[in-house]
C-alpha cells in the first residue's frame, strides 16, 4: 500500500516537472539543444535501462521478502498457501472514479500475490524513472545553460577588451 501511495504522488509530481523541463527545452537555441542531446547520450544512461535497472531491484528485493514471508509461513503451517492480492492486503486505494475503479479490482486487487507485487514494482518503477529523468534534464539544461552564459559573458568581456 505504501508504494501504491507513493507511485501516485511521484506520478503527480511528474507532471509539472515534465511541464517545466519541455518549457526550458522549448527555451534553447538549436546549437544548444543539440548540445543538450549530446550531453543526454554521451554522459548519462537512457531512462529505458534506467527503469529496467530500478524494476530489476525492487523485483529482487519483492522476491526475497516473499520467499522469507512463505518461507516463514512454510515453517508455522507446514505448507505454502499463494491466495489473491485482496485476500493478503486489506486495504485498498481508490480513486472514486467507477470505471478506473473496477480496472483497478479486476487488474490489481484479484491477482495472485506475486502478481500483484511485479505490477506495484512496474508501475514504482515507471513513475519513478518519469521524475528522476525529468529532475536530470531540468538540472543538466540549467547547467548547460549557465555555462553558455559564462562563455558568452568571457567571450564578450574579451572582444571588448
Amino acid at each position: 500500500m505504501v508504494f501504491h501511495t507513493i507511485a501516485v504522488w511521484l506520478l503527480l509530481a511528474s507532471v509539472p516537472l515534465w511541464a517545466y523541463r519541455w518549457y526550458l527545452y522549448a527555451r534553447l537555441g538549436g546549437r544548444e539543444r543539440d548540445i543538450f542531446k549530446r550531453i543526454i547520450t554521451k554522459r548519462y544512461e537512457s531512462a529505458l535501462r534506467f527503469g529496467a535497472r530500478v524494476f530489476g531491484y525492487l523485483v529482487a528485493l519483492a522476491a526475497g521478502v516473499i520467499l522469507f514471508a512463505y518461507g516463514l509461513s512454510y515453517l508455522k503451517k507446514g505448507h505454502v498457501q499463494i491466495g489473491a492480492y485482496s485476500e493478503t492486503i486489506r486495504s485498498r486505494m481508490y480513486v472514486g472514479l467507477e470505471p478506473i475503479d473496477q480496472a483497478l479490482n479486476t487488474y490489481h486487487y484479484e491477482q495472485p500475490l506475486p502478481v500483484a507485487i511485479l505490477i506495484a514494482c512496474f508501475a514504482f518503477s515507471v513513475v519513478f524513472t518519469l521524475v528522476a529523468t525529468a529532475l536530470r534534464d531540468i538540472s543538466t539544461i540549467l547547467r548547460l545553460r549557465k555555462k553558455l552564459q559564462r562563455i558568452r559573458h568571457d567571450a564578450d568581456a574579451g572582444s571588448h577588451a
